[in-house]
């Protein structure tokens, strides 16, 4: 196998690294570099990253179409094999590997197709979730199945740290999936059961509704951790709640009301069922802090109401 990968996001970069040390690199495709900051310095991806250091050829179309598709197959590639590249490859392209398009996809599909399923496990409080590897077709992951591997989770999980979870399993996972294709050993499977599809997240879905239960917005609150962060209102300003301690049955107050500082934990807010432990915060235009050094500057916190 000759592998062209695609990928932007950091979370293939140990895909790559494993998949470089047993079988034949021929392109990495990745994202154009972005500008990023107040600067618009020009960053590039994590994959391009990491290819530069496995000196590998790397291609950033802003587009896959026209000249790029015979630039591509002057590669000579045989087998496309795809994870978190950001983009929708369409007929043209898929045609140009004869060895077959693979995607590696963080959900058990066919539940929770599309860009966000990390964030969807996460906010639907999943006891685990999954990795699929699956045939690249035209509909959004619809191909037929190569291997699944399952991802436990303890509902303490962010996007941040599932995504790393589910980096380091990918890598060695996906090696013996390609391993056994490379033999004859693997069997095509097409999805069964209940399709679900997610979609992506905006700043608005981050906005908290103390009216829903304290499990709820732990998840919210944890999907949304780097980004967009789950906020609510304080005094006027934007709050960003960006770490959860735990959560408390108990709930005498009106929902949004911080009730006290626990020691070592955090502050303690009511929700409609049961009351939130958040041990971190940011104020809009601030630093993020623990919930310490939060109250030592906004003391006022106490007994107030957010939203």
């Amino acid at each position: 196998m000759r592998i062209l990968f695609a990928g932007t996001a950091e979370i293939g970069v140990k895909t790559l690294i494993e998949l470089s040390k047993t079988f034949e690199i021929g392109l990495v495709l990745t994202n154009p570099d972005k500008p990023q900051g107040r600067s618009k310095k020009l960053i590039p991806s994590p994959i391009k990253i990491e290819a530069l250091k496995l000196n590998l050829p790397i291609l950033q179309p802003e587009k896959l179409r026209g000249e790029v598709l015979k630039e591509v197959a002057s590669y000579n590639c045989d087998t496309l094999v795809c994870f978190a590249y950001g983009k929708i490859f369409g007929p043209k392209f898929l045609s140009l590997f004869k060895g077959g398009c693979y995607n590696i996809h963080p959900s058990r599909l066919p539940q929770y197709r599309g860009s966000s399923p990390i964030q969807y496990a996460i906010l639907n409080n999943l006891e685990k979730t999954a990795i699929t590897i699956q045939k690249l077709g035209l509909d959004v992951d619809s191909g037929d199945v190569l291997s699944t591997i399952d991802v436990v989770l303890d509902e303490t999980e962010t996007t941040l740290t599932l995504s790393e979870k589910v980096s380091e399993i990918s890598a060695p996972f996906a090696l013996e999936t390609f391993k056994k294709l490379e033999l004859g050993l693997i069997e095509f499977i097409p999805q069964e059961g209940e399709v679900s599809y997610t979609k992506q997240f905006s700043k608005e879905d981050s906005i908290i509704d103390w009216n829903k239960s304290a499990k709820e917005i732990s998840a919210q609150i944890r999907a949304f951790i780097p980004w967009p962060k789950a906020s609510t209102m304080y005094k006027g300003k934007v709050l960003f709640l960006t770490g959860v301690a735990g959560i408390l049955e108990e709930n005498n107050d009106i929902p949004g009301t911080v009730q006290r500082k626990v020691k070592n934990k955090g502050l303690v807010i009511a929700c409609k069922e049961g009351s939130l432990i958040v041990n971190r915060l940011q104020l809009e235009g601030k630093k993020e802090m623990d919930f310490n050094s939060f109250v030592n500057g906004n003391n006022e916190i106490i007994s107030s109401r957010l939203g």
